[in-house]
């Protein structure tokens, strides 16, 4: 696909160049918070324009200094945002005029020779519009008076965008990508460092997005797309989980933390980031719950497997020798088993993302549980598999009448969503329903992703024929382990 043109958004903290993305595409795709330094890595969106796409680039205040000591970091984030950029919409205050800072922006602006829009935000009216002449001093021509918030000349600001840039080579269509992966964990799992391996392994990229031994550095959700095996693909770092009870009183902790729930729930498939030098601790159980209960596709990463690997030979001093790799995966898989039972059907991945380890290998993986949860079965494989199940083991009964399964039909995908049609529904218990799932995917084409069962009686009318008036139990259950784990 031809390469889209880079459309960068600049500025001091809080002009409002997040709110101004947002405002452009219509949807919230940076967080916007009244208080500068929200914003640190580079957050993009591909917007049409005059039915050509263009990648919108949201980036940090220029100047802000940071807390935490990642001013340079978001510093370089900019300025690699401005050297891939074949046009700069310069954001600035109308309500305080030309700061020093804005100077120093337009002067690094100068110097690269780059292509300039001048956007004074926050003119909420008209009686604006005569202080936003005041940045024309600034020399790159007459400036836009603009509201973000208020949606004011916005159809200006396309129009700029498509009197100065050069659309002739830019993509006409943007194909939705094959798949969304989401990649989760706590703070410092190392999400942000595996989306650099990916950007650097598929897009020459390799600062993608901040990377800190500061916890909490990544704060948005920021989509990455890439081209892997000419299919689209899209992962999307997310802030780190971190114990509810911390996020009190942090607005930008509040929203991070939805953010990245959201993108799990938007996500095809979740790798789920293990820190393999850590236990694994309560958000880490929260979050795999959470992926559980979004019947999502997922892959346990268990990143920064060198120093675990180093901490178990450790412990077997003097057996060296001995030792094998594939001694410390599986022990560390039994542990696994032990703390995060309710995703046991996960498949394991060991990696080293700082030193790009297995990365392409977990990516494949992915593409495989994605191809799992998409797949159909046919109603006869589906019946044959249920009717072995039921023989195998039937369902509780008592004399009245024993509970019988009349056919089985899927009627979803991702997830695999089966249902049962059966006389009694309450001889299905959650226990019958494990087994039943534990059965189905050594039988059918889902031994890596979850299931979701349901079971509706079938009543007499329906037996003779007639227009039923159905009865319906829904039984969502949560999968169970089909066999030993095993490491990739």
């Amino acid at each position: 696909m031809a390469k889209a043109p880079v459309v960068a958004i600049v500025g001091r903290p809080n002009v409002g160049k997040s709110s101004l993305l947002n405002a452009l595409v219509g949807k919230r795709i940076s967080i916007v918070q009244d208080m500068p330094g929200v914003t640190r890595d580079r957050v993009s969106y591909f917007f049409p324009v005059d039915g050509k796409f263009v990648e919108l680039i949201d980036t940090g205040g220029y100047g802000y200094e940071d807390e935490e000591g990642l001013t340079n970091h978001i510093k370089h984030q900019i300025e690699l945002a401005m050297g891939s950029a074949k046009l700069v919409l310069f954001v600035l205050d109308a309500t305080e005029g030309i700061t020093a800072v804005d100077q120093e922006i337009a002067k690094l602006l100068r110097k690269q020779g780059i292509k300039v829009i001048v956007l004074a935000n926050k003119a909420d009216g008209p009686k604006r519009d005569p202080h936003v002449a005041e940045f024309a001093r600034l020399g790159f021509g007459n400036p836009i008076g603009i509201s973000a918030m208020n949606d004011r000349n916005l159809d200006q600001v396309v129009a700029a965008i498509k009197a100065n840039l050069d659309l002739k080579g830019a993509p006409t269509d943007l194909p939705p990508p094959q798949m969304q992966i989401a990649i989760v964990g706590k703070r410092n799992a190392g999400k942000s460092t595996f989306v650099n391996a990916i950007a650097r392994l598929y897009d020459d990229d390799p600062q993608r997005v901040i990377v800190s031994e500061v916890p909490g550095t990544t704060r948005d959700s920021v989509d990455v797309r890439f081209e892997k095996d000419g299919n689209a693909l899209v992962v999307i770092d997310t802030a780190g989980v971190r114990k509810k009870r911390r996020m009190v009183g942090s607005d930008i902790e509040f929203y991070s933390f939805h953010r990245a729930e959201r993108s799990i729930r938007r996500a095809d498939v979740v790798l789920f980031l293990i820190d393999a030098s850590d236990p694994v601790s309560e958000p880490d159980k929260k979050l795999a719950r959470y992926i559980s209960e979004q019947y999502k596709p997922v892959i346990l990463v268990i990143n920064k497997w060198d120093k675990a690997r180093d901490a178990f030979l450790k412990q077997h001093e003097g057996e060296e020798e001995k030792f094998r790799d594939s001694d410390a995966m599986e022990e560390y898989g039994t542990y696994l088993d032990a703390e995060l039972g309710f995703v046991d059907y996960a498949p394991v991945a060991f990696t080293t993302a700082k030193e790009g380890k297995n990365i392409q290998a977990v990516l494949d993986l992915a593409q495989n549980l994605y191809k799992q949860a998409n797949e159909r079965v046919g109603t006869g494989r589906l019946n044959a598999a249920i009717e072995q199940v039921v023989q195998e083991k039937p369902p509780s009964s008592n004399k009245r009448s024993a509970p019988k399964v009349y056919y089985a039909t899927q009627v979803g995908v991702a997830p695999p969503t089966i249902v049962l049609f059966v006389n009694r529904p309450e001889s299905f218990d959650n226990n019958y329903m494990r087994y039943v799932t534990n059965r189905f995917r050594e039988l059918l084409p889902y031994p890596e992703v979850p299931l979701k069962l349901e079971v509706r009686a079938r009543s007499r009318a329906e037996e003779a024929g007639e227009k039923p008036t159905r009865q319906r139990t829904d039984q969502m259950v949560k999968p169970v382990k089909p066999r030993p784990r095993k490491g990739r």
